[in-house]
């Protein structure tokens, strides 16, 4: 029997054209594919072969080899140079940065040979890739690499370096000031010794003096007199023994001592002195200190080479004032002055009197072991027609004296 198929409409169309369009779209994909393969080179891999760091003092080697898959290394102290060696192979451009390296922190391009010289202790962080035909490595290989810090130069250590020094800054502080303090104290104490050796040099010859004086009152003035002088006499030995265990006293103090002197002296005299004394009301009498003593040198001087040559009645006006910040001393006396004081050969003149230079001796010593400066001076006064009409003694002194008692 004979039958008969027919086919849709469409069957031959298609059955004509889809072998044509198959061949054709498979040709293109082929084509892109072998243009693909051809401009992407294969993906690679690098590889270490091994790491080597050497001890710096005894040259000593280790060795970390390539199948070692931990990427820590720990190093001592003292091995910090690393010696990288990597798969040789001459297609592949390598280069390494090292973090934690300043002068490694950017990629620097290397053989398969990387030589890491004098890397400082700490952590680092190595990082290797390479580069062939323009395309880097698939990966990269990356060691965090540890040199240990001498115990000496670790953060606790160096923190009790500084405890330690600035232990040992104060420590040499302490003992400097205590040092300068003794020495201090010792210069002071001697200075103190030496000016009750002035006063002790001076006060004998006084004391003669006085006791003559008593015995010429006893014998003109007759017992009132006697007993008015004994009276003057004692208050003034009395004070002087007193002054005598003190390096300083007060303008007040001062004062009353220099009164009860010259009052003792004007008893012993056969002239007559008047003394005048000026403070300046800013200056507390018994706030403001003076080292003991030191006006009656000048007051003696006065006396016996200026007022006793004269023979009439003579003038001692003290003054005390303020000035730059020092206390200022003025002892003005009427005497005849030096230069003819100098020139006297007979009565008072023979007696040679130490009082000043005694008095200059203890400001030398003064200035010598004090921060605080004494200064005097001594000034001739002449009338108009050019004769002596006496002399005028300046001495200078700190308003806040300050020594040890």
């Amino acid at each position: 029997m004979l039958r008969h198929y027919t086919l849709p409409a469409h069957e031959p169309c298609q059955t004509r054209t889809y072998p044509f369009f198959c061949v054709l779209f498979s040709l293109i994909i082929s084509l892109s594919s072998a243009k693909t393969i051809a401009q992407t080179p294969d993906a690679f891999e690098i590889k270490l072969k091994q790491i080597e760091y050497i001890d710096v003092n005894t040259k000593a080697h280790t060795y970390i080899d390539g199948t070692n898959t931990s990427t820590v290394i720990k190093l001592p102290r003292n091995y910090n140079h690393i010696f990288v060696s990597l798969e040789d192979d001459s297609s592949i451009q390598y280069s390494y940065k090292v973090t934690g390296e300043a002068s490694l922190s950017q990629w620097k391009n290397a053989g398969s040979e990387i030589h890491l010289v004098g890397l400082s202790r700490g952590d680092h962080e190595l990082h290797i890739r390479g580069e062939r035909d323009g395309q880097f490595s698939s990966n990269v290989l990356q060691y965090d690499i540890f040199i240990k810090t001498p115990f000496y130069l670790t953060w606790w250590c160096i923190s009790i370096y500084i405890v330690l020094a600035l232990l040992l800054f104060y420590a040499f502080i302490s003992l400097e000031s205590k040092l300068l303090e003794e020495r201090r104290d010792r210069n002071l104490e001697v200075s103190n010794l030496e000016a009750k050796a002035y006063r002790a040099q001076m006060n004998p010859h006084f004391i003669f003096n006085a006791l003559n004086g008593m015995q010429g009152a006893m014998v003109l003035g007759g017992e009132k007199e006697f007993n008015k002088y004994m009276a003057s006499f004692s208050r003034l030995i009395r004070d002087t023994i007193d002054m005598s265990s003190v390096d300083k006293v007060t303008v007040a103090d001062e004062l009353r001592y220099i009164k009860n002197y010259v009052e003792l002296q004007d008893h012993r005299l056969d002239q007559k002195i008047d003394l005048e004394i000026n403070v300046d009301p800013k200056i507390v009498q018994k706030a403001v200190y003076l080292p003991c003593m030191m006006l009656q040198p000048i007051v003696e001087n006065a006396i016996v080479h200026g007022l006793i040559p004269k023979k009439d009645t003579g003038e001692i006006k003290i003054k005390f004032d303020l000035e730059n910040e020092m206390l200022r001393i003025s002892v003005t006396d009427n005497g005849i002055g030096r230069e003819a004081a100098a020139a006297q050969k007979e009565g008072y003149a023979k007696y040679k009197s130490h009082a000043t230079q005694i008095m200059r001796d203890r400001i030398d010593i003064f200035n010598y072991y004090n921060k605080q400066k004494l200064s005097f001076e001594m000034i001739d006064l002449y009338n108009d027609d050019g004769t002596p009409s006496g002399t005028k003694a300046i001495l200078y002194a700190p308003l806040d004296l300050k020594t040890r008692n």
